[in-house]
């Protein structure tokens, strides 16, 4: 297989997590990866060299709240491999903290980076999908979301859940404007992975904590102490599925990862299942011929 058949993969936060594992897997299956990081550096010296070359990889630095140096990556991407096959947007981090005492920049950058860093990735590469004859069921997106972005009943994270949930429904509606161009778009909903992602760097607390939040602080140190380093999702195993998703004939627009995720969505859906049938009598009586 010569280096222009092989797929090209694009992935934002790859220094570290499932970013950093899914560009070593994917060099080692033999395709070509973009990858991208806030610091080049790090993400060079975390890549496994024993499958670099200069034809198949190229590191690039990114800021995710800058649509210039978003679009810029694009352009060298296309440079280089003159396509994209598969994005997979990966960069994100959770915010821990309630509304009440979160400062309102600290929910913004939440959002700027795990939802509009996204958008960013996505318009400035879809001129590129909607041409891209190469996959031959269509070009992917792959947006990597959480499980708490289909069931908010995680104490303390609200504001990094609703990031998820608009990642949920962005891609659900991407989906469908993107069908006539065969480009597909699906959401990974991991449960809890052995990732960096619950370590410093990665989570971010609140500035001005709240004392009388008692039970939040208390999930806080579950999650940082206790949960930490002691997740059961192997992130090795994890990659795997999100690469076979992506690389699929037809992949679904949801993948739950991991039997916790599964469990929480069907824990979800008996919940919204039960409130339909609860207001049920009423709620179905208000249209105007009712």
């Amino acid at each position: 297989m010569s280096q222009n058949d092989k797929k090209v993969f694009y992935i934002t936060g790859a220094s570290k997590g499932f970013g950093l594992e899914l560009t070593n897997q994917l060099l080692e299956r033999g395709f070509n990866v973009v990858a991208t990081s806030r610091n080049k550096q790090q993400l060079s010296n975390s890549v496994n060299n024993k499958f670099v070359t200069n034809d198949n990889f190229l590191a690039l630095q990114v800021d995710l709240t800058s649509n210039e140096s978003v679009k810029n990556s694009i352009d060298e991407t296309i440079s280089k491999f003159t396509r994209i096959d598969v994005i997979i947007n990966n960069a994100g981090y959770s915010q821990c903290g309630t509304i009440e005492e979160l400062t309102d920049k600290e929910i913004r950058d939440n959002f700027e980076c795990n939802v509009f860093g996204v958008i960013s990735v996505i318009r400035n590469a879809l001129p590129h999908l909607r041409i891209n004859k190469f996959f031959a069921n269509g070009p992917r997106i792959i947006n990597i979301s959480s499980i708490a972005g289909f069931t908010g009943s995680f104490p303390g994270f609200s504001i990094y859940s609703s990031t998820k949930f608009a990642l949920e429904g962005l891609t659900e509606g991407l989906n469908e404007d993107l069908k006539e161009f065969g480009i597909h778009a699906s959401t990974v909903l991991p449960g809890y992975f052995r990732t960096s992602f619950l370590e410093k760097g990665s989570v971010a607390v609140p500035s001005h904590p709240i004392k009388e939040y008692t039970a939040v602080r208390k999930i806080q140190e579950i999650h940082e102490n206790q949960i930490n380093g002691n997740q059961q999702g192997d992130p090795v195993k994890g990659c795997k599925v999100i690469i076979d998703h992506a690389l699929s004939e037809n992949p679904t627009t949801h993948l739950f990862l991991g039997p916790d995720s599964m469990k929480y969505a069907q824990s979800k859906i008996e919940a919204i299942q039960n409130d339909i049938k609860s207001n049920y009598d009423a709620a179905s009586k208000t249209d105007f011929t009712n």
